[in-house]
């Protein structure tokens, strides 16, 4: 039986050419087809056939170096998994690793099919965005097009109606598919930029460090600037604010002055890589992020607040094309976590391991969108739904922060939506 072989990123699809009881195709994961390699090379004693290689050897993230149709000595249909090297243990219990360049496992096509554990799959999920330039916004672009000349001045162009709702749209279509929006060549008035986002008549949200945070490390204008944002140390993926009761559901960073050395942005869609980790990783991982209360505890010297919550919370109406509960929002900030308490002894350390899984998710290359903001470049961002961070840098870095509700941002790029729809009719 001739099959097709796709690679995702943790796992292998195998798709049969033809059905036998009901089975179309089968998922395996990597660290799976390498544990159960039917080699005579290590992997199986060469007179008894039983396993010797050591589940524990084997990493959990890893990857085939290429993946072959092929057949078995006895020529039958076969699938061959190119591995690099990994150390297994020796006679004395060691690791040790063998001189191979590369490790062939093959499997025949039968042998799949009978000890296939995930068929036919329909509900899976692809990786997070990653991609900038899917996200990317030149206002330039728009302003040499639709550049309102009569109303602009030498530090903010205006653009006209019509280019004003095309860039509106392009925000509402950015920021509905993939969380964020980077806006490059904005210019450098925060104020008029607000309204980018929400009608005049609204307003940002203020917070306990005021209207419109400084980030800089001279900061002088902020109250309750004590915190990591107002320092030049890297700041890890979060979510802001996850100690309020009431999050803000957008922030937008305006790049005033980039730092001279560092401090690039970084991005993940959350949800994407929630829904990543519940379908294609851990369903047990995303089960105890979704259900153990988290204490997040801003202590400051002149402020504090407290919120308990998952840090995967999801709707109380499940879908109903797939009777789950959709995730809702986010709140994820290690700076903020407070000592986990609410876990019994014998539980805690496979909460720490979901914890764990979770983060080295977020971490990776494929799941994050990387911006370097130079002076007068936006980024916005679904603060519900995606992590935000910066490295560390030297140097004179000023961002300008100013948060804003989704109920004043969504009707006003809805409306430039349709209006830009309407007129393209």
């Amino acid at each position: 039986m001739a099959v097709r072989v796709e690679l995702k990123p943790d796992w292998a699809r195998i798709i049969f050419s033809e059905a036998v009881d009901g089975i179309t195709s089968a998922d395996f994961h990597y660290f799976w087809l390498r544990h159960n390699c039917p080699c005579l090379n290590g992997c199986r004693h060469q007179t008894t056939h039983e396993r010797l290689i050591d589940a524990s050897v084997i990493p959990l993230n890893i990857q085939p170096l290429r993946v072959e149709t092929t057949t078995t000595d006895s020529d039958e249909p076969a699938v061959t998994v190119f591995w690099a090297p990994i150390a297994t243990k020796n006679n004395t219990g060691e690791l040790e690793l063998p001189r191979e360049k590369e490790h062939a496992s093959v499997f025949s096509v039968d042998w799949l099919r009978n000890n296939a554990y995930a068929t036919n799959r329909e509900q899976t999920h692809d990786l997070p965005p990653h991609d900038a330039n899917l996200v990317t916004i030149d206002y330039q672009e728009l302003a040499d097009k639709y550049g309102d000349t009569a109303n602009s001045t030498l530090t903010n162009t205006k653009l006209t109606a019509d280019g004003a709702a095309r860039y509106k749209a392009l925000l509402f279509d950015k920021l509905s598919q993939y969380g964020v929006a980077v806006i490059r060549n904005r210019g450098s008035d925060t104020e008029d930029i607000i309204y980018d986002f929400i009608d005049p008549s609204a307003d940002v949200i203020p917070t306990h460090f005021g209207r419109i945070e400084h980030l800089r490390t001279d900061n002088t204008e902020n109250a309750n600037n004590d915190q990591l944002g107002y320092t030049n140390s890297p700041v890890r993926l979060h979510t802001d604010l996850c100690y309020a009761e009431s999050v803000p559901g957008f922030q937008f960073l305006h790049c005033i002055r980039p730092a001279d050395v560092g401090g690039d942005n970084y991005f993940v869609h959350a949800e994407s890589a929630a829904n990543y980790l519940k379908t294609e990783v851990s369903r047990r991982a995303y089960d105890l992020l979704t259900t153990v209360p988290v204490r997040f505890d801003r202590k400051q010297n002149k402020f504090q607040a407290l919120h308990v919550s998952p840090i995967l919370r999801l709707g109380d109406t499940p879908d109903p094309a797939t009777n789950e509960h959709r995730l809702e929002q986010v709140r994820y900030s290690y700076f903020t976590q407070g000592a986990q308490t609410s876990v019994p002894f014998s539980e805690l350390r496979e909460w720490y391991e979901a914890l764990q899984v979770w983060d080295k998710l977020l971490y990776r290359d494929d799941f994050q969108i990387k911006a370097n903001l130079e002076a007068g470049d936006v980024v916005i961002y679904d603060n519900l739904k995606v992590l935000h961070a910066r490295n560390g840098f030297t140097g004179a870095r000023h961002m300008a922060g100013v948060y804003l509700n989704s109920s004043d941002l969504w009707p006003h790029l809805r409306q430039a939506k349709e209006q830009t729809v309407t007129t393209e009719a």
